[in-house]
């Protein structure tokens, strides 16, 4: 089984194109491969490496969903005062750098020294 076949099983509908889900898994294999310093993402880790993709598509769509963006940022109880604000948007940057420390336990098995 692929990646992409691991991914399109889990993913709920709508599933994104061919090509974006293509363009996900090889940008979340490229940062496996700068984590582990290898020139590969090993067979053993493409289920790790779906539910990466999974979880950034998953992120991908939080953040693009107005309701999801909203978040209380002040409550004032007398008279009842909600104020909603915007919630902080990471760099795509630092969600790939979250995602690698969730799955950092599975990936260090694969992990190779450099000098």
């Amino acid at each position: 089984m692929e990646v992409i076949d691991i991914v399109k099983a889990k993913l709920p509908e709508p599933i994104p194109s061919d090509r974006l889900l293509e363009t996900y898994i090889e940008e979340i294999g490229q940062s496996i491969k700068t984590y582990c310093n290898r020139e590969d993402v090993p067979s053993e880790l493409r289920f790790v490496h779906g539910n990466m993709v999974i979880d950034f598509i998953t992120g991908e769509n939080r953040k693009n969903d107005p309701e999801a963006q909203s978040s209380v940022s002040a409550i004032k109880e007398g008279d009842v005062q909600v104020t909603f604000g915007s919630a902080k948007v990471e760099s795509r940057e630092r969600d790939t750098e979250k995602l690698l420390f969730d799955y950092s336990k599975q990936l260090n098995k694969f992990r190779k020294l450099r000098w």
